[in-house]
């Protein structure tokens, strides 16, 4: 007979797939797959090979989909919690795990694509204007974060005040622990967020980082700074810049690389990639790439640059160009070796067994369709399943 520890280490290479079709080989099999200390196992052996992650692509609204990174052979259709007819959505936040959250008017809803399950969220606290409400409007942001210290999931939802001249005046802060499944408000962001889709691009070791404009700064020549907020000790920190970093002229994307943080520039004529190797260590930041524009764009007409990941071997980087391609770039020729046939808004986002534990919400479980990698159009609504 196979000794369980060997059964464990062979599964925690396998994927997502894999695993739910193999949770029916054996009852003591179920128990490894479903045990909280192999789901961690399985997403730290994923982070750490490389292996196990996908691209995310497109639109809750047009079809939403993802494709292996190891394989790009089928793409497959992620199913939408709720039916996109009846209701509006805000926004989708960034991937923490395995999981994100969709936002919408009427709902909060936690979702795996992968282990093909979601469920829906308390409500958070209601808006409430200050008593001059008629000059203000509102705008909320909402980011998933992972609290090593208590093993809990957090929900950020901040809450941006703005008059009608679109000039930010105050925030109000809550966070949504799922553990003990309830909001709390903590001390409000002292400072505006530069958020596209109402979302944090940027979660890395427990927290939330925001790319912001340092008007501090603005006679100093320093007109960028990162800020991050930690659901731990529910504080918020500035993490230096490179010192030899152009400032100037300049579009600036905050990433996470190889799981470090990453700054990409691009000026008229330059490309750079920074990565600070460790975390919240200025000394530590390393320059990834340095070359000209058209060595990454053919036509020399670059205006984004967002590092996606490694490959295996780490000799190459995906890079997402112009918002409109992406390409495999080789680090050692100084040469792109490939270009993917995916343009839409790609995330990377690891593939997990994790879902937060929490029996008193209704849990579901999707059916998914394999798409053939070339077929884009999306299917009909699939039928949602609860699991008992």
């Amino acid at each position: 007979m196979i000794h369980s520890e060997l059964i464990e280490e062979v599964l925690s290479h396998l994927s997502v797939a894999s695993l739910l079709r193999f949770r029916c080989v054996s009852k003591s099999w179920c128990c490894i797959i479903d045990s909280d200390h192999f789901i961690k196992k399985h997403l730290n052996q994923s982070i750490i090979a490389r292996s196990n992650h996908s691209l995310i692509y497109g639109s809750m609204e047009m079809g939403l989909y993802s494709v292996n990174l190891d394989s790009f052979d089928t793409a497959h259709l992620i199913q939408p919690p709720v039916d996109s007819t009846d209701f509006q959505l805000i926004c989708m936040s960034n991937y923490c795990n395995g999981l994100f959250l969709v936002v919408a008017a009427e709902s909060l809803v936690l979702q795996n694509p992968f282990s093909r399950r979601h469920k829906k969220l308390p409500d958070a606290f209601p808006i409430e204007f200050p008593t001059d409400y008629s000059s203000l409007y509102a705008i909320e942001y909402y980011g998933l974060c992972y609290d090593p210290r208590k093993d809990d999931y957090k929900v950020v939802r901040v809450v941006e005040f703005h008059n009608l001249t679109g000039q930010w005046t105050f925030s109000e802060t809550e966070i949504l622990s799922l553990k003990s499944n309830s909001w709390n408000k903590v001390e409000r962001f002292p400072y505006p967020l530069p958020l596209l889709d109402h979302r944090w691009e940027v979660y890395l070791n427990g927290a939330l980082h925001s790319l912001l404009k340092d008007i501090s700064h603005a006679y100093s020549g320093k007109t960028f700074k990162i800020m991050g907020f930690s659901v731990e000790n529910e504080n918020h920190y500035e993490l230096m810049l490179p010192t030899k970093i152009p400032i100037e002229n300049i579009s600036m994307n905050l990433n996470v690389l190889g799981g470090c943080l990453s700054l990409a520039t691009a000026s008229e004529f330059h490309v750079g990639i920074w990565v600070m190797k460790k975390y919240g260590v200025e000394k530590s930041w390393t320059q990834l790439l340095s070359v000209g524009q058209i060595t990454i764009n053919s036509n020399g007409n670059l205006s984004s640059l967002r590092p996606l990941t490694y490959s295996k071997n780490g000799e190459k980087v995906l890079l997402y160009v112009n918002e409109e391609k992406l390409v495999w770039y080789d680090l050692r020729r100084n040469v792109i070796v490939d270009v993917l046939p995916i343009s839409f808004c790609p995330e990377l986002c690891v593939q997990s067994l994790v879902w937060p534990k929490e029996s008193s919400l209704q849990s579901f479980i999707d059916i998914a369709i394999p798409i053939p990698f070339n077929c884009w159009e999306p299917k009909p609504s699939l039928e949602l399943v609860e699991v008992v």
